[in-house]
């Protein structure tokens, strides 16, 4: 007998059972498609939520190198060709520097002796590999340098060569001492061995910057002819050795370290590096050459052209975001006009922030003292356009970035300014507060330890509660707010009183609020992990709706192939009474 509960015809009923069937299972599939649908929706609001934290994480990476930017500055030269010295400059340096250079640091060097032909007269040999060294089985030499260890090194008959010399000499890591060997292509003994100081100047050690060596060889009581030319001498200690007496130095050869020695502003100034950061705040020298007879005149100044640029990269930034948010979050009706939801039409969390984020770009930062040029975003040219995306005013943006960058740079950053020469701000946290903050710092006669005490102001300068706790100051001079002062961090130096402006920029307290959605506890991770929960929940519940659908039809399926199997028996015995 043929399967009758696969495909139903009706042929017995004339009644389309398929049809009925399906129709009875669409009827109770209500609620597996509601379910369906709400997997769906948590499925394209998990795909928007994921797009929304990428713009969210570019913009706050944007809001941090537009900082860098308004750090960076420009420096021009009137040496065009940093013949003499280059320069870099960063922070808070602005203004002219003239600079002549007389000599730049050199490095302390032992080589070759040249006779009047040109031609050395030690420290070389014919082969670095074939020719010995000395003569005997074993010798034995001694090395210092800028690092001021001294270091023995023996030799046998392995190594009884030039390139034995300079490998073994290189061994030695922390005597700053380094060996090569030059072929000067110059007469028979065209090797040379030189040793080079591993810095410039003279430093402050005892090895004063040059470099030592010595032929301890006879120390040991063993004799061995040093065919290179360098001289005897000893060391005070043959097991820990700390100096040497003799030997060949770098002031022998004609090469010692020296100083670099320039004038900065009419200023002499010495120092061992030529890489010099330290001669005015922001600044970096580097010197290249010496025995200038004129002037180099280098111009610092805020670098207009990338703060424009990455303020501008800022506001793109922001505007995809908003175009992207209003995307994902605008209803729009059917054909048939019912309204079909977005994925975050109904999301509070993301347009709570986003609300708060279009606060925090239009309007007033935190703090900003009364008298600062710059109170908002909208002073430096950056105004709302009527679909909430900014617009720049670059020529507003970059007379303001010439004007007062220090202004300029508070409505980027958490910026404190401080009435003390002994105390000043260091940096904030997520909730430091901002406005103006009185400090008291005391010794402990006792101990000699300093502390601080702080106290909230209002703007007449008035307390605002009680003083801090007193906070001890840690060895490395910083204080560490607490209670209602928590996150500030203060760089202190002595006892004294004063007050400190603090003020949160605008583009810091947007940084703050996105990290606080972005990060890994953030409110996108969460809401994105109780969607995972949620899926995961439906997915079982409509896996099981389905499977009991599918044994209802199949019992249908049964039901009305009984059905037809009755009916087309009642047929025939109709027929058969009908011939009667």
């Amino acid at each position: 007998m043929a399967d009758t509960t696969n495909s139903l015809s009706g042929i017995s009923s004339g009644i389309d059972t398929n049809a009925l069937i399906n129709a009875i299972v669409a009827m109770k599939s209500g609620n597996m498609n509601r379910l369906q649908a709400q997997k769906d929706l948590n499925d394209k609001k998990t795909t928007a939520l994921q797009a929304m934290r990428t713009g969210l994480q570019g913009l706050s990476l944007s809001l941090t190198i537009l900082y860098d930017k308004l750090n960076n500055r420009t420096v021009t030269s009137t040496d065009t060709n940093n013949t003499n010295v280059v320069a870099t400059a960063t922070g808070s340096a602005s203004g002219n520097y003239d600079i002549q250079v007389s000599t730049v640091a050199t490095k302390g060097r032992i080589s070759s002796t040249l006779d009047a032909n040109g031609l050395a007269t030690n420290m070389a040999v014919a082969s670095p590999m074939d020719t010995p060294i000395f003569s005997g089985a074993t010798a034995q030499f001694a090395i210092q340098g800028t690092d001021g260890k001294v270091a023995t090194i023996s030799l046998d008959a392995s190594s009884n060569n030039l390139n034995g010399l300079r490998d073994k000499i290189n061994a030695q890591t922390d005597t700053g001492v380094t060996a090569t060997i030059v072929n000067t292509g110059k007469g028979t003994n065209r090797y040379q061995l030189v040793l080079t100081a591993k810095e410039t100047g003279t430093g402050t050690g005892t090895t004063q910057g040059n470099v030592t060596i010595a032929d301890i060889t006879s120390g040991d009581g063993v004799t061995a002819v040093n065919s290179l030319g360098i001289f005897a001498g000893t060391v005070d200690n043959p097991t820990t050795p700390t100096s040497i007496t003799g030997g060949l130095t770098s002031t022998m050869s004609g090469a010692a370290a020296t100083d670099a020695k320039f004038t900065l502003n009419g200023v002499e100034i010495t120092r061992t590096s030529n890489v010099v950061k330290d001669a005015a705040e922001g600044m970096t020298f580097t010197l290249k050459q010496g025995g200038q007879t004129g002037i180099t005149t280098l111009t610092v100044t805020a670098d207009k052209v990338g703060s424009t640029a990455a303020i501008q990269d800022v506001i793109t930034k922001y505007n995809q975001l908003v175009k992207d948010y209003k995307a994902a979050s605008t209803a729009t009706k059917n054909e048939d006009g019912t309204i079909a939801l977005a994925p975050l039409s109904n999301d509070a969390s993301t347009r709570t922030l986003m609300a708060d984020l279009k606060k925090t770009m239009s309007g007033a930062s935190a703090g900003m003292p009364e008298d600062s040029a710059y109170k908002s975003l909208a002073s430096l040219g950056i105004t709302t356009l009527a679909d909430g995306g900014l617009i720049l005013n670059t020529s507003t943006f970059q007379t303001a970035v010439s004007n007062d960058l220090s202004a300029v740079k508070r409505l980027f950053s958490f910026s404190g300014t401080s009435t003390s020469q002994a105390v000043s701000f260091k940096s904030a946290g997520t909730a430091t507060l901002t406005g103006t903050v009185g400090f008291e710092v005391t010794r402990n006669l006792g101990d000699n330890t300093l502390w601080g005490t702080l106290t909230q102001l209002d703007a007449a300068g008035n307390p605002v509660g009680a003083p801090s706790n007193p906070i001890q100051v840690g060895a490395d001079g910083t204080l560490v707010g607490t209670g209602d002062f928590a996150g500030l961090n203060l760089s202190v130096t002595g006892t004294g009183t004063g007050r400190l402006s603090l003020t949160r920029g605008a583009a810091q307290q947007a940084i703050d609020l996105l990290t606080g959605f972005t990060g890994t506890t953030g409110t996108i991770s969460t809401t994105l992990t109780r969607i995972v929960t949620q899926n995961n929940s439906l997915a079982s519940q409509i896996g099981q709706a389905q499977t009991r659908l599918n044994q209802e039809k199949e019992i249908l399926k049964k039901k009305f192939a009984q059905m037809e199997v009755v009916v087309g028996r009642m047929k025939a015995s109709a027929g058969s009474l009908s011939g009667l």
